[in-house]
């Protein structure tokens, strides 16, 4: 019996299962939309409709439908290179030698203009088939460039009926999944540091690699709207989510590396308020994932959790710490390198805040201390 390596299967959550299902949808109506039309209408060359409905079918409508256009476009441009390599040639050389120079100056030609006009990659894969076919006819050559075009337009199609999403939501979605991918790490870091059991991240570090991979990918699909509701781009959310992410990381790190001197039950450790901290990020960051899934209206408010995190860097930044003894050395780095994780994690969840709803809220630091000097009975 075969055993595949532990992670060459990919593992199907209930996350992955749904993009499943939609592209499994969308390509059994796209090909049996174009199989009824080539066959309804006696148009030859099935097999090349079938081909192009499969590589224009996309998880996402938008760029499908831009697909469809670039491949209807390209089919055309590519079909009349082909010819017009094919009439150059058939009366130049003979024989075999007049189909193998057609092939070679019509794959170049489409590929230098591909190479200025990528969206029209298509040019290649039509002017080669006219081409290598340079004993058909002209009507031969339009049709199986016709049957292209019905392969393009049916994936487009159907994946504006069926279930249909744009590359923006679907950006989003991954997005929103990345940025609870923070949350978990944040989780799992604070637990540790509170004397918890280390758990595992490399599963927590895979999903957020694969979920912030799709949302990049796809983003880049984005033709109709390319924002998030902020204002700011996909490209900009992408940015803030992922140093978000390298903060959790540094707060991870510190907490493994120095736990054993920071945790709250030693008595010459630092006393942080670790649940309430925790309890902050996590209500924060899981309402802005049910904000960006829509499960929640207004975006949430970031105040609170930027106010702990204040409290909890200003707590590390006077905690008293000696250097005489190595120990106390030791015990003086973590502290700081846990100062700068705490730090790093507030900049950045001002950041994410900052992209969903900007200014509305005063996340700066000198504006948090203002609002603290003004009100002594906040809360500890």
């Amino acid at each position: 019996m075969i055993r595949l390596p532990t992670g060459v299967l990919p593992r199907i959550d209930r996350k992955r299962a749904r993009d499943l299902a939609r592209v499994g949808l969308q390509t059994g109506a796209a090909v049996t939309l174009v199989y009824v039309v080539m066959r309804w209408y006696g148009i030859d060359h099935l097999s090349w409709a079938i081909i192009s409905a499969l590589f224009s079918i996309r998880l996402a409508s938008d760029s499908t439908v831009s697909v469809g256009v670039y491949r209807v476009t390209a089919a055309l441009i590519g079909t009349a290179l082909g010819l017009a390599t094919v009439v150059l040639f058939s009366d130049v050389l003979p024989g075999g030698w007049s189909i193998l120079a057609s092939v070679v100056v019509a794959s170049i030609v489409a590929n230098l203009m591909t190479t200025l006009w990528p969206n029209l990659n298509y040019i290649a894969v039509a002017a080669a088939i006219v081409a290598l076919n340079a004993d058909a006819d002209v009507m031969t050559s339009l049709e199986r460039a016709l049957a292209i075009m019905i392969g393009s337009v049916g994936a487009a199609l159907a994946s504006a009926i069926v279930w249909p999403e744009s590359a923006r939501s679907r950006a989003v979605r991954n997005i929103s999944y990345a940025l609870d991918d923070c949350r978990r790490l944040v989780d799992a870091s604070l637990r540790g540091l509170a004397g918890a059991d280390a758990e595992d991240t490399r599963r927590i570090d895979q999903d957020f690699q694969r979920h912030i991979g799709t949302a990049r990918e796809i983003a880049g699909d984005a033709r109709f709207e390319t924002g998030l509701e902020g204002g700011h781009s996909l490209a900009d959310g992408l940015i803030a989510i992922e140093r978000l992410w390298h903060a959790t990381i540094v707060l991870d790190r510190a907490a493994e590396e120095r736990r054993s001197s920071l945790r709250r039950d030693d008595p010459g450790g630092v006393h942080l308020p670790i649940d309430r901290i925790n309890d902050e990020v996590a209500a924060y960051l899981g309402d802005l994932v049910a904000h960006l899934q829509g499960r929640a209206g207004e975006p949430p408010r970031a105040e609170a959790v930027v106010r702990r995190l204040c409290d909890a860097e200003d707590h590390l930044r006077h905690a008293p710490t000696e250097t005489a003894l190595t120990d106390d050395a030791d015990r003086e780095r973590a502290v700081s390198a846990l100062r700068f994780a705490v730090d790093e994690l507030r900049k950045n969840i001002v950041e994410v805040a900052d992209l969903v709803a900007p200014g509305r809220e005063a996340l700066r630091r000198g504006e948090l201390d203002g609002g603290r000097r003004a009100s002594p009975d906040r809360a500890a």
